[in-house]
């Protein structure tokens, strides 16, 4: 197999438990390479572009408050 429409016709004859299991399998893989070192940004890139009206203290104290 070699090609996705081979793939796809291989997991269409799957039982059910194996195709949660594949589903599961690829998902891993894919939030995996999603966060993989080389892609994620430099996040010093943004620094000086982010303006705060509030104090991120007070702010988090604040939403938590609504969350109790």
């Amino acid at each position: 197999m070699s090609t996705l429409a081979e793939i796809e016709a291989a997991a269409d004859k799957l039982p059910v438990r194996q195709k949660e299991a594949l589903i599961e399998r690829l998902t891993a893989q894919v939030e995996r390479e999603r966060t993989a070192p080389q892609a994620r940004q430099n996040l010093a890139a943004f620094s000086g572009v982010l303006q705060l009206g509030d104090d991120p203290l007070a702010w988090q104290q604040r939403v938590r408050g609504e969350w109790e």
